[in-house]
């Protein structure tokens, strides 16, 4: 889009979905849908979220939404139809990388779509009752809530999704819930060449491809888009979006947010569920 390009002064501004622009009902209110409507030319936000590009892009349609949406942690973006970027694992990493996870109830995220280890869900509940007491249940519920907007896969073993012709594998993501057991497994894939790992809620771990991160969106979208040194901004919830934060010029962290995400934030809004993203907006048309 070259009249993006062309332009002074814009603002590049990546917005995180989940505790963020999404309310506790995981939708977008209406505020904050009006808000993303009524921007001036020289703001240029995208999604950047943990979740599938296609859910995003549904999501947005929902609300008569059409941004750019990068999923799975920045390893893909695409704007409309058209895929604009993506990064994968190399086959021999996911093999590693599923060796260390399989005990544990697993997503992995592809071109082909997303699969999930055998009985997910249940699965999912039974290691909550027996590993996860130091938890509130809403934390299962939450994730349980989320699964309902994902059609995926079932599958007994990793050479099955691997052996698949023109597969690209994007992001694992395990439900752990348990402290001790997730600093173990998060130490453990730390330690992997070729891997980045992350979180978007204390019961979970999510895993792209080195070099893949939130804040990497910045640098690619500004190549693609011929955006001349434009204003970073990022909003966001949880450690997922820490990177990016770390990437921008000027970052708002919700209400709701991580501890540490409010401490790295330039500005603290009111909750997602009381629409922060619109009231970081009101501060954004002001810079």
């Amino acid at each position: 889009n070259q009249r993006i390009g062309d332009m002074d002064e814009m603002k590049l501004i990546g917005i995180d979905l989940d505790g963020t622009l999404l309310n506790s009902d995981q939708s977008i209110s209406q505020k904050n849908a009006r808000t993303m409507k009524h921007l001036p030319e020289d703001c240029f936000p995208f999604i950047c979220s943990g979740r599938e590009v296609e859910d995003i892009n549904n999501i947005l349609k929902k609300s008569g939404l059409r941004i750019p949406a990068v999923g799975l942690n920045g390893s893909v973006g695409f704007d409309g139809e058209k895929k604009i970027f993506e990064s994968s694992f190399d086959k021999n990493d996911v093999k590693k990388i599923d060796s260390v996870l399989s005990k544990f109830p697993t997503k992995i995220y592809t071109n082909l779509g997303s699969y999930e280890s055998q009985n997910y869900k249940n699965k999912m509940k039974k290691i909550f009752h027996e590993v996860g007491s130091e938890f509130s249940i809403k934390e299962l519920n939450y994730e349980l809530e989320y699964e309902k907007s994902i059609c995926s896969i079932p599958y007994n073993n990793i050479e099955e999704i691997i052996e698949k012709d023109a597969i690209s594998i994007y992001k694992f993501f395990i439900f752990i819930p348990n402290r001790q057991l997730k600093a173990n497994i998060f130490n453990h894939l730390k330690k992997m060449l070729n891997v980045s790992v992350t979180e978007s809620a204390p019961v979970n771990i999510e895993i792209v491809p080195q070099n893949v991160s939130k804040g990497v969106v910045f640098d690619r979208l500004e190549s693609i888009y011929n955006l001349k040194k434009p204003l970073r901004i990022a909003i966001g919830d949880s450690l997922n979006d820490l990177s990016m934060f770390e990437s921008a010029d000027i970052s708002f962290a919700m209400g709701n947010s991580h501890q540490e995400i409010m401490k790295k934030a330039d500005y603290v809004t009111v909750s997602n569920d009381k629409d922060g993203v619109s009231q970081a907006f009101e501060r954004i048309l002001t810079i």
